[in-house]
């Protein structure tokens, strides 16, 4: 219904496409496991193997391993999620919210993204470099991200910016952010994941982004973005954030944000 609808497909189009794509699969596979599960306990049909391993993962509240591939969760390492079922499904559901008012209108993006809420939050970031390479009648492997962490949080904002995108749902491990010195900074004690505000993700080539440091004169730290405390094989991008301290120190510290505090 929603490829119906579309006329140009432009990468955000197609990002959001792929997205409403995994979440239907999602969704049947899980819809027809608990269906068939439900004819085996009623009698209609023989417990298998699969329907007894569903109804194992069910009892002790964790995710199936099947659903977590669908939804792109469990890779070569093993298991990258580390929410037990219940609050899986809460995800799930504040995931398809997003969607479905999405697919209202592909070509109208939200205010601000919830990129923690994406099957695939790279290829969003990605649709965004496309975007400003086609503007810009660049190479996309000129592009590079450059971010900017605005001094609000997304119900604050009302429309998308003219140039990238802004995107929320980043927490900070290991530091926090100032929002008075606009900086990376230490974090307050037994605040383990204190909330980024806003960030706004831009295209930039090495030119414009070594220009642009030279003149604001700031120093920034390559902060590793990781879809989970899992870190590693969760890596996602890095993105440039103004410090007042040498890179080094947050380098040390392991500083990092991620998408899923667990």
């Amino acid at each position: 219904e929603v490829k119906a609808r579309v006329k140009e497909k432009t990468p955000y189009v197609v990002f959001v496409l792929q997205e409403l794509e995994r979440m239907n699969n999602i969704l049947g596979l899980m819809g027809g496991g608990m269906r068939e599960l439900e004819l085996g306990l009623s009698g209609a049909l023989n417990i298998s193997d699969a329907m007894d391993a569903l109804i194992g993962f069910l009892y002790v509240n964790s995710v199936p391993p099947s659903w977590l591939k669908m939804c792109g969760q469990i890779g070569p390492t093993g298991n990258y999620n580390r929410k037990n079922l219940a609050d899986w499904f809460i995800n799930l559901k504040e995931r398809h919210e997003q969607l479905d008012e999405w697919q209202k209108d592909p070509y109208q993006r939200p205010p601000s993204v919830w990129i923690s809420g994406l099957f695939n939050p790279m290829g969003y970031v990605t649709a965004c470099l496309q975007m400003t390479a086609r503007a810009k009648a660049l190479p996309l492997d000129s592009m590079m991200i450059s971010t900017s962490v605005m001094p609000y949080f997304d119900n604050e904002v009302t429309a998308q910016p003219e140039e990238g995108t802004y995107v929320h749902g980043l927490f900070m491990e290991g530091a926090k952010w100032n929002k008075d010195l606009n900086s990376v900074y230490e974090s307050d004690p037994k605040e383990l994941h204190p909330v980024m505000p806003v960030i706004q993700v831009q295209g930039v080539t090495a030119e414009e982004k070594e220009a642009l440091e030279k003149s604001s004169g700031d120093v920034t730290y390559e902060c590793p973005v990781y879809t989970t405390t899992i870190r590693g094989p969760t890596f996602t991008f890095a993105a440039p954030l103004r410090t007042n301290k040498p890179p080094w120190v947050w380098i040390l510290a392991g500083v990092c944000m991620v998408m899923q505090p667990d």
